[in-house]
């Protein structure tokens, strides 16, 4: 089998071995036993294991195993700015670390790697007003996880359930809610394109709120979701 993939993943099994997990085009979340080079002769480059890599990796998938070995693992495309803007080297951090709990266990889903492929390539291009990329991706990523909001639903002085992914007239009883002044913002930030952004103007502490109401909708809909540890680092980055 050969795919093109988007790398979410890497840890080191031993001194010569890593184990990479690659969402693929073809066969979804995949992982990958990976040997790792140390010349540029021997093994697989680096650059093939990196958060958020696009990579090409083909395989002859064995069914009795979790871990694939891939016969080759190269990139089919280089990043331009990622790996130089370290605001948006901190931000792939994040991102691949939260598509790696976001999409465990994803089977084949064409349109969600179209979607995560096409963002991640005007990310790249972008040279100014990305700061609140990683917000609006991962809301519109809920499209194809199967929570997302309907932004058609809200009315001035509705609540939004976080549990249900819903707007409401009456106060839910629990407390995985939000109040009307910030279910406002939901409608707003779903409606938005990534080339809208420039638009929004969020400032550091907005922002704050806005990605933990995020992650905090993340883990009410997918079961035993963490912590996310590069987040720290993206909020020290960006203040």
């Amino acid at each position: 089998m050969r795919s093109r993939g988007i790398v979410l993943h890497s840890v080191r099994y031993n001194d010569s071995h890593i184990i990479v997990s690659i969402f693929t085009e073809e066969a979804g979340l995949v992982s990958f036993f990976v040997t790792a080079a140390r010349e540029r002769r021997n093994g697989i480059k680096a650059s093939a294991w990196q958060p958020l890599a696009f990579v090409e990796v083909m395989w002859e998938p064995r069914l009795n195993t979790y871990l694939q070995k891939p016969r080759e693992l190269v990139l089919w495309r280089s990043w331009r700015s990622l790996a130089r803007e370290p605001r948006k080297t901190a931000m792939c951090l994040f991102l691949s670390e939260f598509l790696h709990y976001a999409l465990r266990g994803e089977q084949e889903n064409r349109p969600m790697f179209a979607f995560i492929v096409d963002a991640l390539l005007w990310f790249d291009e972008n040279n100014g007003h990305f700061e609140n990329f990683h917000i609006v991706f991962l809301l519109r990523l809920t499209r194809f996880l199967g929570f997302m909001p309907n932004a058609n639903d809200w009315c001035d002085g509705y609540f939004f359930d976080l549990q249900t992914a819903s707007f409401t007239r009456v106060r839910p009883y629990h407390n995985n809610i939000l109040m009307p002044e910030e279910a406002a913002w939901v409608p707003k930030f779903m409606r938005m394109g990534l080339r809208s952004l420039r638009v929004v103007g969020l400032n550091r502490e907005l922002r704050r709120r806005v990605l933990e109401i995020v992650t905090e909708f993340y883990r009410l809909h997918i079961p035993e979701f963490p912590e996310t540890k590069s987040l720290d680092v993206l909020r020290e980055v960006f203040d």
